[in-house]
């Protein structure tokens, strides 16, 4: 992950973890867990403050949690009141194989072939059968915001090369929502099934 990207999270851990703390995420929690079976293991990729790891984790699952910024890692252990692990997205690696892997805007600021990357990396961990949610921004171009923080856009053509290079995962969901803080932006969210 872009080194400007971790650094703009470490400044802003406290208020960021404050502020995405209680966003309304029912629903696409919902839709992922009716993939996920309810004794599986489940991955929180770039869990920010911690908020969807703990809720999984109040409803049952065993929750493996990782962030790259170090200060959003301390702010999400106490949270949780559980470790969260200090790891980049693309050194990522697990002993465990998880039912479910949630990654809920966290993707977005990886570059290209990182994003790719990813995917082909991610389904060696998941079992067969389980899910993987992610969530891109919708309508935005490959860049830097005015914040140090890079995104990457995402369009049928990304998710067709997804499907494409890992003929594992089936696409079980693909919607739009609004964006749950209330800002002018809309998000694509997508459930891939491993088969």
């Amino acid at each position: 992950m872009d080194r400007s990207t971790i650094e703009y999270y470490n400044r802003n851990a406290a208020e960021y973890a404050e502020k995405t703390r209680y966003v309304y995420m029912h629903d696409t929690r919902t839709a992922f867990l009716d993939y996920v079976d309810p004794d599986a293991r489940i991955a929180d990729i770039g869990c920010g403050g911690g908020r969807d790891k703990k809720i999984f984790e109040e409803l049952g699952y065993i929750v493996d949690a990782i962030d790259a910024s170090p200060e959003m890692c301390e702010a999400a252990s106490e949270y949780t009141e559980d470790t969260v692990q200090c790891c980049d997205i693309n050194e990522w690696t697990s002993r465990y194989s998880y039912g479910g892997i949630w990654c809920c805007a966290s993707l977005l600021h990886l570059k290209e072939e990182e994003f790719f990357a990813f995917f082909r990396k991610a389904v060696n961990y998941l079992d067969r059968g389980g899910a993987l949610y992610f969530s891109m921004k919708k309508g935005i171009a490959d860049g830097y915001d005015d914040q140090g923080r890079y995104y990457l856009s995402f369009d049928d053509e990304r998710m067709k090369r997804i499907l494409a290079e890992n003929p594992e995962y089936i696409r079980a969901e693909y919607w739009e929502t609004a964006d749950n803080m209330n800002r002018d932006i809309a998000w694509i969210n997508v459930i891939l099934k491993k088969r």
